[in-house]
C-alpha cells in the first residue's frame, strides 16, 4: 500500500511548496476562516464561532443551522474531494466513504431529534402541571420557530389562567366574608336537595354546626310545613317566592321573611337558594312602640279625666261649697303632680336610651349622692313613719362613673321603695365584692355594688321579670301619685347599662325587696 501523503492541509507557503515537491499531486489550498465565514453569510446560516458556541440558543435549531452551514462551506467540499482522493489512493471502497458521509450527517440530525424530543417532554410536563391546577409552571421559550411560538402561547395561557384563578379566589373570599357577617340566614341546596351551604347566622338559629348539616337532605333539616311548602313552590315557580313565616328554633320562635329562588344552568336544574331574614327583633321593637303608645295614652288619659271631673264638679257645686272645692283641688293637685312625674320620667328614659348620649367617667362621691337622695325623701319617710338610712363601707365611698346617671338610679330605686313600704325602713348600701364572695350570675368578679333594700310588700315571682318593662306596675289597684308611672325601674335598667353595670332583683312577698346594681371596677 502506498504511503499516505504527509501534508493534508498545508498551512503556510513553505509547507505548500514542500508538499508540491513530493510525488503526490497537490491538493487545493484549504480556505481560511474568513472564507468560511463569507460562505456562511452567503448561505444565510449562523456560523459556529466562539460567540455562538456558548449561547443558550444553540439547541435544536442551532444544531440544524450548524449542519447546514458546514455542508455549504467551501472547505467541506474540499474535504469531500480529499475523501475521494484518499479512497482512490488507498483503495477504500465507496461503502466506507458512504458510511463516513452518513455518520457526518447523522450526528447533527440526531442532535436535532434529541433536542426536539426533550422539548416535547418539557411541554408535556408543563401541560400536565397546568391540568393539575398549578399555574406557576412555565415552558422554556428559547426555541425558535413554531415550537418557540407554542411555548410562548402556553406561557401566556398559564399567566391568564393564574390571573383568572387569583380573581376567583379573591371573589370567593369576599363572598365568604359577606355570608359570615350578614344577619340573613342563607341555605343552599344542590339538585339532589342536599345542603351545600349554611352560613353562621343560619347555624346559630338552627343551633347546629355547619359541618353537621352539610350533605344532609333539606327535608331532614326542616320539618315545618310552611318551610317545606315554600321550598317546593320555588321549584315550580318562574322567579323568587317570598313568604313571612315562623321558624321553630330550639329555644324560641323566629319570625322570618323567607325568599326561595331556584338556580339553573341553562335548562338544567342546579339547586335552590333560601334566604331568611330574622324579623323577630324588629317585630318586638314595633310591639314595644305600640305598647308604649298605648300605655302612655292610658296613663295620660287617667289623670286628665280625673282633673276634668274635678273641674266639672267645682263648676256644678260652685265655689261656695268649700268642702267640695277643697277635695276637688286636692284631686287636681295630685294628678298634676303625677303628670309632672310622668313627663320627667319620660325625659329621663329618653336620655338613658339615647345611644348618642355622652356617658362621663368621673370619680363620684357615693356618700354625697346618698345624702342628697335622703334629703329629697326625708319628709316622705317621716310622714309614713319609716326609716331611710345609708350604709357605705369605707372602701366603697367612691365610684368611677356618670354622677347624673348614678343619682338618677339611686333616686328612682328609693322612690320605688318608698311607694311600696308602709312599715320598717329603707336602707342604701354600698360595698365591694371579690372572687371569694358569693355573687349573682353574670356579676363581675370585682365590682362595687350599690343596693336599695326595703321591708315593703314584695314582688310576686311571676312579676319579677317584668318590673323593668315600661309602664309595668305590680299593684294596679293603687291610684293617684302613689301608684307611680311604671317607668322608674326601666330608667334604672338603662342608666346602669349605660355605665356597663348589671341590675339584679331579689324579692319575697310581705318581706321586702332588694335591687342591686353592680359596677365593674375595671371599667
Amino acid at each position: 500500500m502506498p504511503p499516505l501523503p504527509r501534508c493534508r492541509t498545508p498551512t503556510t507557503s513553505a509547507s505548500a511548496s514542500s508538499c508540491s515537491s513530493s510525488s503526490n499531486p497537490p491538493h487545493p489550498p484549504t480556505p481560511s476562516r474568513a472564507t468560511a465565514q463569507l460562505a456562511c453569510d452567503k448561505s444565510k446560516a449562523s456560523c459556529p464561532g466562539p460567540a455562538n458556541a456558548s449561547s443558550p440558543g444553540l439547541g435544536v435549531f442551532a444544531a440544524r443551522h450548524h449542519a447546514r452551514a458546514i455542508t455549504n462551506h467551501t472547505f467541506f467540499r474540499y474535504d469531500i474531494r480529499m475523501l475521494h482522493t484518499l479512497a482512490d489512493t488507498n483503495g477504500w471502497s465507496h461503502a466506507v466513504l458512504t458510511a463516513l458521509v452518513l455518520t457526518a450527517v447523522a450526528v447533527p440530525v440526531g442532535a436535532i431529534l434529541w433536542s426536539r424530543r426533550r422539548f416535547v417532554r418539557q411541554m408535556q410536563n408543563v401541560v400536565l402541571q397546568l391540568a393539575k391546577g398549578r399555574t406557576d409552571v412555565r415552558a422554556d421559550p428559547i426555541a425558535r420557530g413554531a415550537l418557540g411560538d407554542l411555548a410562548r402561547a402556553v406561557n401566556t395561557l398559564a399567566s391568564q389562567w393564574q390571573s383568572v384563578r387569583d380573581t376567583a379566589d379573591q371573589d370567593r373570599q369576599h363572598l365568604s366574608a359577606l355570608l359570615e357577617e350578614t344577619e340573613e340566614l342563607v341555605i343552599a341546596t344542590d339538585e339532589a336537595d342536599r345542603v351545600t351551604l349554611l352560613n353562621l347566622a343560619a347555624s346559630r338559629v338552627l343551633d347546629k354546626k355547619p359541618d353537621a348539616v352539610l350533605g344532609k337532605r333539606f327535608y331532614d333539616l326542616f320539618t315545618q310545613h310552611e318551610v317545606l311548602e315554600l321550598y317546593r313552590e320555588a321549584y315550580s315557580a318562574t322567579g323568587p317566592v317570598t313568604r313571612e313565616l315562623r321558624l321553630a328554633a330550639p329555644e324560641r320562635m323566629v319570625l322570618c321573611r323567607a325568599t326561595a329562588v331556584t338556580i339553573y344552568n341553562g335548562p338544567q336544574y342546579r339547586g335552590t337558594m333560601l334566604l331568611m331574614r330574622d324579623l323577630t327583633d324588629i317585630a318586638q321593637a314595633v310591639q314595644m312602640k305600640t305598647d308604649f303608645v298605648a300605655n302612655a295614652s292610658h296613663e295620660l288619659r287617667t289623670p286628665l279625666a280625673s282633673i276634668r271631673a274635678a273641674v266639672e264638679t267645682i263648676k256644678e257645686s260652685g265655689i261656695e261649697d268649700t268642702e267640695t272645692t277643697k277635695r276637688c283641688i286636692d284631686i287636681i293637685g295630685s294628678h298634676v303632680l303625677r303628670l309632672q312625674m310622668m313627663v320627667q320620667d319620660l325625659l329621663d328614659l329618653s336620655r338613658t336610651e339615647d345611644p348618642r348620649a355622652v356617658v362621663r367617667s368621673d370619680r363620684v362621691d357615693l356618700q354625697q349622692v346618698c345624702e342628697l337622695v335622703i334629703g329629697m325623701y326625708n319628709a316622705t319617710a317621716a310622714e309614713k313613719k319609716i326609716t331611710l338610712t345609708a350604709e357605705l363601707q369605707p372602701d366603697a365611698q367612691f365610684l368611677r362613673g356618670d354622677e347624673r346617671l348614678l343619682l338618677l338610679t339611686i333616686k328612682n330605686l328609693v322612690d320605688n321603695a318608698m311607694k311600696f313600704t308602709t312599715q320598717g325602713g329603707i336602707v342604701i348600701r354600698a360595698y365591694l365584692t371579690n372572687n371569694n364572695q358569693p355573687r349573682q350570675p353574670d356579676q363581675p368578679a370585682s365590682a362595687l355594688v350599690v343596693e336599695v333594700a326595703d321591708t315593703g310588700c314584695g314582688i310576686p315571682k311571676e312579676d319579677q321579670q317584668r318590673v323593668f318593662e315600661r309602664f309595668y306596675t305590680v299593684n294596679r289597684s293603687r291610684g293617684g301619685a302613689d301608684r307611680g308611672t311604671g317607668l322608674g325601674l326601666a330608667i334604672v335598667k338603662h342608666a346602669v347599662a349605660a355605665m356597663d353595670g348589671l341590675v339584679t332583683l331579689e324579692s319575697e312577698v310581705n318581706k321586702g325587696t332588694t335591687i342591686r346594681c353592680a359596677f365593674n371596677l375595671r371599667r
